[in-house]
């Protein structure tokens, strides 16, 4: 495998006599990132425990525990792989091509996978966001049953109310005109944010314009992201990138990379990514002072996931909710080795730890996709609509 010769093996005095004014930046952020690479050998951010131990009272989202087993199985698999990729280049184990931006360089990886996302229509979303009445601020669910007896059954109905017509008036016109961010934040402040008419608002983002995002890093905060995968779908399939770290100071490229796919206009879905994905993301442009928009709507499904699958499932890491949904992987690690596995490619140049955890990305991108589509029949199962 080749690599671009690192800034920092160049001795201070050479580098400062080589560095004219307008490389000073690039010079400070491949510092920066010399410095994370130091820390990636700090304290593990998961315990691993036997099967005779309980299980840890734990997030619900990051795998912070492993057993034992899983463990060792691991381990295991990290030395086949180490053998059977040994002297192999990174382009013969995981096809791609270098990227190169204004903020560096990465390495893409673009595949195609015949899987389609379902969201709802318009048509139908509209119908169910102006049945509930309780999306007005006032309306509970008496109000709501005496209105629907005195005739009005829609909001819509509701903009010829003498007290109720200016919020509902204010409420079609955003509903009309498909404001989806503003009628996502409009039903955040009447609406648990796992309530399922804030999944059918994805019906008022036209032409399947979505992303889904999902990040790979070397621990919970502050510390480099590692691999950066976004699955768009089209009519007949989902297409996937990722943006892969060679090493440490290719995380500013890899993360324009990513801000570069998500145009305004595109909506997100996510797992648990309000809270860690795309703050996460946000911390790191701030930390290498880069410029980048990334304040799309989010359909955040892990809010979601729990309303509807929670009392089928012992917990909601995403791996838990595959078994439900009959989701194998042919190549897997737990998400809490990803950092384990990521230094172990640094430390050996070796490139077989890293197919894991690109394949590891690639199948949450799909996990999202086959998730967002099926909670669609659990609210028509479990009448959770209403």
């Amino acid at each position: 495998m080749t690599f671009t010769k690192d800034p920092m093996d160049v001795p201070a005095v050479q580098r400062e006599n080589n560095c004219e004014k307008g490389d000073k930046e690039k010079w400070s952020l491949f510092r920066a990132a010399e410095s994370l690479r130091k820390r990636i050998g700090q304290a593990k951010e998961y315990q691993v425990i036997t099967e005779k131990e309980s299980e840890p009272q734990s997030s619900p989202v990051f795998e912070n525990w492993l057993w034992r087993s899983d463990y060792d199985e691991a381990l295991k698999f990290e030395k086949q792989l180490l053998k059977q990729y040994k002297g192999k280049t990174l382009e013969e184990a995981l096809p791609g091509k270098i990227l190169s931006n204004e903020q560096g360089q990465c390495y893409k990886i673009s595949t195609s996978c015949i899987t389609k996302l379902k969201t709802a229509n318009y048509e139908e979303s509209k119908q169910l966001l102006v049945s509930d009445l309780k999306v007005l601020p006032g309306i509970g669910p008496v109000s709501e049953q005496l209105l629907k007896k005195q005739g009005y059954t829609t909001v819509e109905d509701l903009t010829r109310h003498p007290k109720w017509k200016k919020q509902a008036y204010d409420y079609m016109k955003l509903v009309d005109t498909k404001e989806t961010s503003s009628v996502q934040k409009w039903l955040w402040q009447r609406l648990p944010k796992s309530h399922p008419l804030l999944h059918y608002l994805a019906g008022f983002c036209q032409d399947q314009n979505f992303a889904i995002v999902d990040i790979e890093t070397l621990g919970l905060s502050e510390r480099p992201i590692i691999l950066l995968g976004v699955a768009k779908p089209t009519k007949d399939h989902i297409c996937t990138t990722q943006f892969l770290l060679r090493d440490i100071p290719d995380e500013p490229s890899a993360i324009w990379a990513l801000i570069t796919q998500l145009d305004p206009n595109i909506s997100l879905i996510t797992y648990n990514g309000k809270s860690f994905d795309i703050p996460y993301i946000k911390q790191r442009l701030a930390y290498y002072g880069i410029n980048g928009y990334i304040d799309n709507i989010n359909f955040d499904i892990l809010h979601f996931t729990r309303r509807a699958l929670k009392p089928k499932l012992t917990d909601c890491k995403l791996e838990t909710v595959e078994k439900y949904l009959g989701i194998t992987r042919d190549i897997n690690i737990p998400g809490a080795l990803v950092p384990h596995f990521y230094d172990t490619y640094l430390r050996t140049q070796n490139v077989g730890p890293l197919v894991p955890i690109v394949e590891h990305n690639r199948q949450d991108l799909l996990t999202l996709s086959t998730l967002f589509s099926k909670l669609y029949e659990e609210w028509t199962i479990d009448r959770g609509i209403h």
